[in-house]
């Protein structure tokens, strides 16, 4: 039987979990997005962490404010329809057109297209699990809980044995 060798546990692993710790500390009603945020923003340099974070950040933030507005667009064209078929049909059809906005509008007027997952995603989570409940108040909170992972997370990447600048070769 051959002696199996566990690797080691990595710096990178353990700030990751101790940015996760701290997120589930310090917002224990709704830690989720922050714990996701760190998940991404824990990177193998600072400049790479930097970038993450700046696309979380952006990304989440332009996302939230095209779900409010196409939510806000759905419950005005759908304030005098009753029929729940024809209400669902028409937020279907909003979202589906919020996507290739926030896709589109990534690549041509933000210059980001690093940010287009994470904008689609905080769209998408606006949009469609707050699609007849309040969603301005999902909106605030998922751009607080993402804002909050960013900063503990680069605190921790930046303060624990940080990770090496990217050298530019000259």
């Amino acid at each position: 039987m051959k002696n199996l060798e566990v690797p080691k546990i990595g710096l990178r692993t353990i700030k990751t979990s101790l940015s996760v710790f701290l997120c589930l500390v310090l917002l224990p009603n709704e830690p989720f997005f922050a714990c996701l945020t760190c998940l991404f923003c824990i990177q193998d340099t600072l400049e790479n962490s930097y970038n993450m974070a700046k696309n979380r950040c952006i990304g989440t933030i332009y996302g939230a404010i095209i779900g409010l507005i196409i939510m806000t667009i759905f419950k005005w064209m759908t304030i005098n329809i009753d029929s729940v078929l024809l209400r669902k049909l028409i937020i279907y059809i909003s979202i589906a057109i919020g996507i290739i906005i926030v896709i589109h509008s990534n690549i041509t007027f933000l210059k980001m297209p690093g940010a287009i997952n994470v904008s689609c995603i905080a769209f998408l989570a606006i949009t469609t699990t707050h699609a007849f409940g309040d969603p301005y108040y999902y909106a605030f909170n998922r751009v607080f809980e993402t804002l909050c992972g960013i900063i503990i997370s680069l605190i921790i990447n930046k303060t624990i044995k940080p990770p090496k600048l990217k050298q530019i070769p000259r």
